[in-house]
């Protein structure tokens, strides 16, 4: 495992989020008094409704059986699992992106997790717990390949495969300008390109580039990242106090404490690589 692979689901996203929910989520900002929170209103229904997306493998899509899966469908039934113990007790509601807030705010999701970046002019509209897992754009190659670093990559006679995105693109002139581009409208047509010969390296989400390589160990990833490592969090209405201590205090336990083993559990299935903790007790240190 490379040195910035191991920013993923870290010590340095726990600090960086815990930092960044506090300043949306304040008991200044708590529900009025008298109202009531989600987390009374889920417990007393008896399941929670989770927002999801079915749309972004592997955080959510649906399998060749036609079941929604996925590593947030996971994590949001192992939060449904802190609730109730049990994991069943949970109504998974597929939505789109631009839903997302509104179906937040509203009330029609008790709490949304779908591959959701943490950045301050999200946290205008939703409170986040801190990421429960790191991301950022890197760049895969195959592993015989002779590139080492983004610099590298800057010659005519190297190709990268981008996503219908005009940000990759943005990026790619930035970046590698002397080098041609492929565009593709799916991640998993951008990994086959480079599987294939057609390119020498691809632009993916961190750990999106994780579970495409789980099945192909002929790939990896290149140190220099593209960005600067993001957290993806959960998402909820900023005006509920109990509700996000709550949810939090779940995030936390999964990335350290008495949910991390059944976190790491999920986080094998999905990327095929242990996610790096700080308990000092579990490290052996």
């Amino acid at each position: 495992m490379t040195s910035r692979r191991e920013f993923i689901a870290g010590a340095s996203g726990i600090a960086a989020g815990a930092g960044l929910v506090a300043a949306q989520v304040t008991p200044a900002s708590a529900q009025t008094a008298g109202t009531k929170s989600k987390l009374d209103e889920v417990r007393e229904r008896g399941k929670v409704i989770v927002g999801v997306t079915s749309e972004a493998p592997p955080f959510g899509f649906i399998d060749e059986k036609g079941e929604l899966v996925g590593f947030d469908i996971d994590i949001a039934k192992l939060i449904a699992k802190s609730i109730f113990g049990d994991e069943t007790k949970i109504e998974l509601f597929k939505q789109g992106f631009a839903s997302r807030w509104p179906n937040t705010q509203n009330g029609t999701i008790d709490f949304g997790i779908m591959v959701t970046t943490i950045y301050p002019d999200r946290a205008l509209q939703v409170g986040f717990t801190r990421p429960y897992i790191d991301s950022g754009i890197v760049l895969v190659v195959r592993k015989d390949s002779p590139i080492q670093s983004i610099a590298d990559l800057n010659k005519p006679e190297f190709t990268v495969a981008h996503l219908t995105a005009p940000v990759q693109e943005e990026r790619g002139k930035r970046f590698y300008p002397d080098a041609k581009f492929l565009t593709f409208d799916s991640v998993s047509a951008q990994f086959n390109a480079v599987k294939l010969g057609r390119a020498t390296a691809c632009q993916l989400d961190a750990p999106v580039a994780l579970y495409y390589m789980r099945d192909n160990p002929e790939f990896r990833i290149l140190n220099e990242w593209l960005t600067d490592v993001t957290g993806n969090g959960i998402f909820l209405r900023q005006d509920d106090f109990k509700w996000w201590l709550f949810l939090d205090t779940v995030v936390a336990e999964m990335l350290g404490g008495s949910r991390y083993s059944a976190y790491k559990e999920i986080y094998v299935k999905w990327f095929g690589v242990e996610p790096r903790h700080a308990r000092m007790s579990q490290s052996g240190r």
